[in-house]
């Protein structure tokens, strides 16, 4: 097997952000009157983007709040807490390390906006030859569309390509694109 890219997930696998996504969730969720548990709301939207979660709880709750809207508050929340994200330096350490010696990328269906400003913040935005975010495809994980994509800007094969990845649709995506996946199973230190 050669490797000539590393592709890295973010939610979970470089950064601990779920417990502060499902704090988020639950936050906004509760200003429209829905209250749902943190460790729940983690569960439920594990590696899933908010269309796929958010529907079914307001529903659920009998509550006529627009998912959009309450995914828009959540995100300004969640911005606010960017800083409190641990962040997983092992993983990085072996990105910065490499980094000379292939091409990495960042694979996340998380939001544009949301991404760049989490590597801002902690200084990550120089690691990544190509970031593919939730903007940039159309079909989400478990699709393997994010990981082709990230493959054909690399100039790579996805067969070429090293993923790491700690939830079930983003290794099933990663593997489905074809690349070699090491699931990521601690938390962020």
């Amino acid at each position: 097997m050669t490797v000539r890219a590393v592709l890295v997930d973010l939610d979970g696998t470089l950064a601990d952000t779920e417990a502060a996504n499902a704090a988020a969730y639950a936050e906004a969720l509760a200003e429209v009157g829905v209250g749902v548990g943190i460790g729940e709301l983690a569960r439920r939207a594990h590696g899933r983007h908010w269309s796929q979660f958010l529907p079914d709880i307001l529903a659920g709750a009998g509550n006529p709040s627009a998912p959009d809207a309450v995914a828009e508050r959540k995100k300004r929340i969640y911005e606010a807490r960017l800083a409190h994200i641990r962040i997983n330096h092992p993983l990085v350490s072996l990105i910065a390390f490499v980094r000379p010696l292939c091409r990495t990328g960042l694979v996340t269906t998380a939001a544009a906006g949301t991404v760049t400003s989490l590597l801002a913040c902690h200084g990550l935005g120089g690691h990544f030859d190509v970031v593919v975010t939730g903007d940039d495809v159309e079909q989400r994980k478990p699709h393997p569309e994010a990981y082709l994509r990230a493959a054909d800007l690399l100039g790579v094969a996805p067969q070429e390509c090293l993923a790491f990845e700690d939830s079930d649709v983003g290794v099933a995506a990663a593997k489905a694109a074809g690349a070699h996946v090491i699931r990521v199973t601690a938390p962020a230190a």
